[in-house]
């Protein structure tokens, strides 16, 4: 059995800059997971009314030590948690309080 996911490093962070990707709903995100962590890009796939200013200094949660995934030209380890809403669009989920940029999931 793969022990990948036995490992599973879960943090909390911020979303610094947001990069239309094109008009579907497609972000590059910047996320802050603090001064440990540092900064980790990924990418949103959400709906298409979706804004980078909707989306910018939004608190989430995401996997930051996956194996390195190609997605077109760019390589990223990191994936946000998301959920979908009841048009299927991928939300991503935010913690109910602050928690502080690298916050770990225990």
């Amino acid at each position: 059995m793969n022990n990948t996911y036995k490992k599973l490093n879960i943090r909390a962070g911020t979303i610094e800059k947001v990069t239309p990707i094109n008009n579907q709903g497609s972000f590059l995100l910047k996320v802050n997971f603090g001064s440990v962590i540092g900064f980790k890009n990924t990418i949103l796939h959400t709906s298409p009314s979706s804004t980078p200013k909707s989306l910018l200094e939004k608190h989430v949660c995401a996997i930051i030590n996956l194996p390195l995934t190609r997605k077109r030209l760019k390589a990223f380890n990191t994936i946000l948690l998301c959920m979908p809403d009841t048009k299927g669009y991928y939300i991503p989920i935010q913690p109910d309080y602050s928690i502080p940029n690298g916050g770990s999931l225990l």
